[in-house]
């Protein structure tokens, strides 16, 4: 290990305590970190073992951290087992849950949300009267880079989202789905 390699290696430790240190719902998991990720929120944050956040040298390595939170006591964030998350990641449970299979490939700079955080009548905008939907990912799916996931989305088995993707309707398993909004692609055959 060359000297720069070894002062990358120290600087991202540092920033992973920093950010560990800044976390109010830090869990308890075998996984890896290579970027930081801030835990928060009041809820449950679960993540089975040899899951991963962040990738060197995918972009954003230095410059960004993955975000992760529960948001109300009855939040729950649910990841299962040997789960790849890129760098700049981020999942918000504002009320209900967001579950993620296992051995789940997900790019740089995706979003899964399972609410709106406001709701879209304009008097009603600076309350709380706004719906959650539940967000469920399941086994083996790939998600491309710059993907957003929305709030009530159903991800089958074995999907693809493509780079770029807005999913706002479920995806059934074995295919592949594109665009904004996110649509039919094609099935995928082993």
């Amino acid at each position: 290990m060359n000297a720069r390699q070894w002062l990358y290696k120290i600087m991202q430790k540092l920033r992973i305590y920093v950010f560990d240190k800044l976390s109010n719902n830090l869990p308890n998991y075998k996984g890896i970190r290579m970027q930081p990720t801030l835990f928060l929120g009041k809820g449950k944050i679960e993540i089975g073992s040899n899951t991963s956040f962040g990738y060197y040298p995918s972009p954003s390595f230095f410059s960004t951290y993955c975000h992760i939170e529960a948001r109300h006591d009855d939040a729950i964030i649910s990841i299962g087992n040997n789960n790849y998350f890129n760098n700049n990641f981020s999942i918000i449970a504002d009320r209900g849950t967001i579950i993620i299979g296992n051995r789940c490939l997900v790019g740089v700079n995706v979003s899964i949300v399972n609410s709106d955080f406001h709701p879209i009548r304009i008097l009603d905008r600076h309350t709380t009267n706004y719906t959650c939907k539940d967000v469920r990912i399941g086994n083996d799916v790939f998600i491309g880079s710059d993907v957003t996931i929305l709030k009530g989305v159903n991800i089958g088995d074995n999907a693809v989202i493509a780079n770029g993707s807005i999913v706002c309707e479920d995806v059934e398993e074995n295919t592949i789905v594109r665009g904004n909004p996110a649509v039919f692609y094609k099935k995928i055959y082993e």
